[in-house]
């Protein structure tokens, strides 16, 4: 059970008091305003780091949360030598974040520090693979997308981060998917030395005493809750620990990222990385393999077929997802040609004798490995406790995603964040649902020990 707050306080948690007072530190900052309930939401914070529990504050409009809890985190973090982790779920708040209130405690606290915005790697640019597209590139891809190709080599030699941020047009998906970073092939070993922008934003990440991430993005890097209790320390880092601000979304997000989710639109695109028979260009055709070529042909043609049968046993009239309540919603005519596809993979793999092209093929075969499983559990609906439902994706709405999530997310995050010998802090605007203890919210989250 989370102990009860010490009323006399530490010294580390007075340092805090006397920082947020009428003339602490703060009050150098423009526009400050002496505000009792910024105070005491402060104080709540550094008493929860100090003493590694949960904490789940509401803080109003107008409270002036993110100072509240990022000067008592900041100084945490620097003195005991940890990572502090602040999750948001809007790019608005993240902006705010960085380059205002970050900025003004640089200013007026009495120490040095570093912040760092996180982004997922698939934003930064690969050198090595842009490199071997380039020489691939006949194979890969067509007149037009070899135009787009040279467009980002261009930009690659003066970009200032290598993300696409950076980038003034937005580029050819199909061309960005071959040369950004991808897990398992731009890695530290493969391009931890070289000019990699993923491996440069790695190392900055590091040595941030910062980081600033969003809600979706997190739950992506934080894996399972097997995965999560076998760490020692921290969540992402050794000793690291997080803020979810706009934590009223979390649970939302959460389900979503732990859920199963097999995306229409990505299981084509990955099979025509492999082979797209209108083209005639992939990585089947780099490796001048015709027999992989006609199976991904063939299974573009399966795909759709599939797909379309999900759709014609869906209801999308009163909006853009359809819950699905019973097994074998439609007939199960992919799996096979997918394990097909994937065992076709791994033979051309082992012909492959350049490691890069390996670990290029290799990737392919995992994520056809997951779309496979996640169809199959979809379709049998053999995840117990979770809901099914498909959904419409898609600028206009034109390709389907198949969806699961657990029922009741509480048992995940209390395995996840809520685990013992870490600290996690949980604010927003709106938490209370009409219960000062913020019980229901508390409930909902698996928080239940957390202190309101």
């Amino acid at each position: 059970m989370i102990a009860l707050k010490d009323s006399l306080g530490t010294e580390f948690v007075e340092r805090i008091r006397a920082i947020f007072s009428e003339k602490g530190q703060l009050s150098k900052a423009k526009n400050f305003e002496f505000r009792p309930p910024q105070q005491e939401m402060a104080m709540a914070v550094a008493r929860a780091l100090e003493e590694e529990r949960h904490l789940v504050v509401e803080a109003g409009t107008g409270v002036g949360k993110s100072l509240a809890y990022l000067a008592p985190a900041i100084l945490f973090a620097l003195e005991q030598h940890k990572k502090a982790i602040v999750s948001t779920h809007t790019i608005n708040l993240q902006e705010q974040l960085l380059y205002k209130d970050i900025p003004i405690l640089k200013k007026i606290l009495p120490i040095e520090f570093e912040a760092a915005l996180m982004k997922g790697r698939q934003n930064y640019l690969c050198p090595r693979r842009l490199e071997r597209a380039l020489q691939q590139q006949n194979e890969l891809f067509t007149g037009p997308e070899q135009n787009e190709l040279n467009r980002l080599a261009e930009w690659s030699r003066t970009t200032r981060d290598g993300s696409l941020s950076d980038l003034s047009v937005e580029p050819d998906p199909k061309v960005w998917a071959q040369v950004c970073s991808e897990p398992h092939i731009c890695t530290t070993k493969s391009c931890g030395q070289s000019n990699c922008f993923y491996q440069q934003a790695r190392k900055r990440l590091l040595t941030s005493d910062v980081i600033v991430i969003n809600h979706t993005l997190l739950f992506m890097l934080l894996g399972s809750p097997d995965q999560q209790e076998e760490r020692e320390s921290g969540y992402l880092f050794p000793n690291d620990f997080i803020i979810f601000d706009e934590a009223h979304t979390v649970e939302q997000v959460a389900s979503r990222q732990i859920g199963i989710g097999i995306s229409q639109y990505g299981l084509r695109s990955t099979i025509q990385r492999l082979y797209h028979a209108r083209t005639r260009k992939g990585l089947f055709t780099v490796m001048r393999d015709a027999a992989g070529g006609r199976l991904a042909a063939e299974l573009v043609d399966r795909a759709d077929q599939f797909f379309a049968a999900i759709e014609g046993r869906s209801d999308f009239r009163k909006g853009r997802e359809f819950r699905v309540r019973t097994p074998e919603l439609v007939a199960d005519s992919i799996t096979g040609h997918l394990s097909a596809l994937q065992a076709r993979i791994s033979e051309v793999t082992k012909r492959a004798d350049d490691e890069f092209l390996k670990a290029e093929l290799q990737e392919l075969g995992r994520r056809i490995r997951d779309a496979r499983d996640g169809i199959a559990i979809f379709l049998e609906q053999s995840a117990r406790e979770h809901v099914y439902w498909i959904e419409r994706t898609g600028k206009t709405a034109q390709f389907l995603s198949l969806n699961a999530a657990p029922i009741d997310i509480a048992p995940v995050l209390r395995r996840m964040i809520f685990r013992e010998d870490c600290s996690c802090v949980m604010t927003s605007a709106t938490l209370s649902v009409g219960r000062p203890d913020l019980a229901y919210l508390r409930q909902r989250i698996g928080a239940d020990d957390a202190e309101p």
